[in-house]
């Protein structure tokens, strides 16, 4: 394994291995750049985002352990960049989908397209949304992809969260505090938290809410997606 930093990332030569450490902020690759490689998170974080001509951004995804990313065709729709610290698994494009699994035990052929269905919904599901539903089904998303209702890290910044729901930073720290004080969440602090009522923020993010505790049937991913902005 090596370690990158910025600039590195693309430039390491087909003898450097194909398990990166990437640092946080560093950018994996960017928009525009020819795609002659595909990624896989091995642990940590990653964002994929645009950035538009008047400096804003809007972040299309997160991607988590398991996850797999910059599968474009000729070059990069979206610059990716290290959220935490990460450990990604760089593929060839020579490299076959077909019987590769990842550390779930899913072929890769169909966890790409569970990322191709989750950009669909994500879409559909939160493309009209209130910001109090858009920010609940993001909090609810991140509990299931790591597995956990309690002590939930969330190592995105409130800026990040809220260029991905469409929303402003403010409205994003309202709203989770405004859930904090209806007692669905308890935050530990400043990026962590703790689903407290999951049947009640099932609910608020549209779900059914006797399903709660049910995993399998949560489906509102965390990206990718575009969504207007909301005060």
């Amino acid at each position: 394994m090596i370690t990158l930093y910025p600039h590195d990332v693309e430039n390491a030569g087909p003898a450097a291995s194909s398990l990166l450490r990437i640092g946080k902020g560093v950018a994996i690759y960017y928009e525009g750049d020819k795609a002659r490689r595909w990624y896989e998170v091995v642990s940590g974080i990653v964002r994929t985002c645009r950035y538009h001509v008047d400096g804003h951004r809007q972040l299309t995804g997160f991607f988590y352990a398991g996850d797999f990313f910059g599968v474009d065709k000729d070059h990069y729709k979206e610059t990716a960049e290290a959220v935490t610290n990460v450990v990604i698994r760089r593929h060839g494009p020579e490299a076959s989908a077909q019987g590769r699994t990842d550390g779930r035990g899913e072929d890769t052929e169909t966890a790409l397209r569970r990322a191709l269905t989750s950009a669909q919904q994500c879409i559909f599901l939160l493309g009209h949304r209130t910001a109090a539903e858009r920010v609940a089904a993001f909090l609810l998303a991140a509990a299931l992809r790591l597995g956990a209702t309690k002590g939930v890290p969330l190592p995105m910044s409130r800026n990040d969260i809220a260029d991905h729901l469409g929303l402003t930073i403010h409205t994003v720290s309202r709203t989770i505090s405004d859930l904090a004080r209806r007692q669905l969440i308890a935050l530990e602090g400043p990026q962590r938290f703790r689903i407290l009522d999951e049947a009640g923020l099932r609910d608020l993010a549209g779900e059914d809410p006797s399903r709660a505790h049910q995993d399998h049937s949560l489906e509102i991913p965390i990206g990718p997606g575009g969504y207007r902005e909301l005060a």
